[in-house]
């Protein structure tokens, strides 16, 4: 049988948590002379055995790995599975006392968020044809949209069917969210379809309200209806499940840059990686064939822009990354950071993403802005389903 149609029935079989048959078929695809030293198949073969409580095999093939990576001098990916091998051989007991307990705040559900917000907006309606907002208008409100149909019109794809988005009994709509989180203007003119009824929130109040729970709850709607669908539309994190992915967003730190501030230096071993999510950063650096539209700063580097959506630095995920690009604040810009040891944590379970960040890593550096597909501004679930009606 050809070794890439068994690749897919392993990869089915894992996905399904079917750990058994898929050992049995990775193994027939390690046993072939044009797999047999392949890194990535290794890694998932011992993390089905993992999954099957096989520890002695699973630790085997992380070792054999392990000894390829520092071979090859690539010893953060190596430092990084060793410690996935030691916790599956020693797990860590943590004593209570030694565990750091934080105030908690209470959070706003979700229906008392959205009573929230409608108490500081205002109850619109529109009528067939009526335009909420235009391709290119500011983001300057928030809406949710309580009753009947909004149709969504692309500049760019007038040959495609219209989206549209529609209210039913017993939940809300997010509408213009993505302006509101990330400040970008709209990316498209939405009408209403028929008659719609909904609560316009002007931007500014929401982000000038000094209410914790208010202001945690609005944090956690943005990891929700952003963070992760932009996660799930970038080349490493595709393929983590949904659930997974939403924890990993929601261990992202705020960072904050006013316009001019460094935040990475070229050749320095920076901690982490990083979804810009407002704002504008230039990504600076060298390259002997630089793409036909980039431009040069006075010094004589290549610019890059990085906009709301895109990650960078993904090597400062592993231990001995040296940047070979500076990275400076264009406007006040918020990101995202995605910690060395919160990403080291969540590879424990899946130690093919290391394999994934190395070869992200090797593209020439021009290339490592890592950007979603274009089509991540929908692919995210704007329902807001309620216990009740508000």
């Amino acid at each position: 049988m050809n070794v890439h149609v068994i690749m897919r029935q392993a990869r089915k079989a894992a996905n399904k948590e079917q750990y058994k048959e898929a050992c049995d078929l990775y193994q027939q695809v390690l046993d072939s002379d044009a797999m047999k030293d392949n890194l990535d198949i290794q890694l998932r073969l011992a993390w089905c055995h993992e999954n099957l409580g096989h520890v002695n095999e699973a630790c085997g093939l992380y070792q054999g790995v392990i000894k390829k990576y520092t071979d090859e001098g690539e010893l953060g990916a190596a430092e990084a599975l060793q410690k996935s091998v030691d916790a599956l051989l020693e797990p860590v007991a943590v004593a209570q006392e030694d565990i750091e307990v934080k105030k908690e705040v209470v959070v706003l559900d979700k229906e008392q968020l959205m009573e929230a917000l409608q108490e500081m907006g205002k109850d619109i309606e529109l009528l067939a044809g009526d335009m909420l907002c235009d391709a290119g208008d500011m983001p300057d409100t928030l809406w949710l949209l309580k009753l009947g149909t909004l149709v969504i019109h692309m500049p760019d794809y007038t040959e495609d069917e219209p989206d549209k988005l529609c209210a039913k009994v017993g939940e809300f709509v997010l509408v213009g969210e993505l302006g509101v989180f990330t400040d970008q203007r709209r990316y498209a003119a939405v009408y209403a379809e028929g008659l719609c009824r909904l609560c316009a929130i002007p931007a500014k109040r929401i982000r000038d309200c000094d209410d914790v729970a208010f202001q945690s709850a609005m944090e956690r709607l943005l990891r929700k209806h952003w963070v992760d669908p932009v996660l799930a539309q970038h080349a490493i994190f595709e393929r983590v499940n949904e659930v997974d992915r939403l924890n990993l967003s929601r261990s992202l730190d705020v960072v904050e840059l006013e316009p001019g501030q460094c935040l990475i230096e070229a050749d320095e071993e920076h901690d982490g990686a990083y979804l810009l999510q407002m704002g504008c950063l230039f990504f600076l650096h060298d390259a002997d064939s630089p793409p036909d539209d980039e431009l040069d700063d006075e010094n004589g580097n290549l610019l890059t822009s990085v906009v709301p959506g895109d990650m960078i630095h993904i090597g400062g995920l592993l231990h001995g990354y040296k940047s070979p690009y500076r990275v400076i604040a264009a406007t006040p810009v918020r990101l995202l950071h995605l910690s060395r040891e919160a990403f080291e944590l969540f590879s424990l379970r899946r130690p093919w993403i290391v394999q994934a960040v190395l070869r992200y890593c090797r593209r020439p550096v021009h290339l490592q802005v890592m950007r979603p597909n274009d089509d991540y501004l929908w692919k995210s679930d704007r329902h807001i389903e309620l216990r009740k009606i508000v």
